[in-house]
């Protein structure tokens, strides 16, 4: 009998993804969220997916113009499983993203929601730099 195989075109780039994740410079339990930064009026804002984090295990800092965002997500241990994996794909383990922040932002006013697996920082502009409004007098 013959089995079928379903085509599956990303498959040969997973593989070598893998190869890189069980690489020696790199743990095998680390992953890295997917991560969004764009301006939203006078503020940068960063959103992560970090769907199945505690937000009690995240952590966000600022040192120099750097933001990092670091925890972890875990899983129920393969022994508490009775058949054990079948397929395991979902990453577990410490998470690590660094963003470098442009000049001008307030770092002292950071806030960080966490809602529905999104992870958002607003890091807001200092007034200073922000672009204000001149009045002009016209004299006549």
């Amino acid at each position: 009998m013959t089995n079928l195989v379903r085509f599956d075109p990303w498959g040969m780039l997973r593989d070598i993804e893998r190869v890189f994740e069980d690489s020696p410079g790199r743990r095998a339990n680390t992953w890295l969220p997917r991560i969004d930064v764009f301006g939203k009026e006078n503020t940068l804002v960063v959103r992560a997916e970090v769907p199945g984090v505690d937000p009690d295990a995240i952590e966000v800092t600022v040192e120099g113009d750097t933001l990092t965002i670091s925890g972890s997500r875990t899983f129920e241990s393969s022994e508490e499983l009775e058949g054990g994996y079948h397929r395991r794909e979902l990453f577990e383990g410490e998470f690590k993203r660094t963003v470098l922040l442009p000049d001008g932002v307030d770092a002292e006013s950071i806030t960080a929601t966490s809602k529905d697996g999104i992870l958002e920082i607003s890091v807001p502009k200092r007034p200073e730099v922000l672009p204000r409004k001149v009045t002009v007098d016209v004299q006549r």
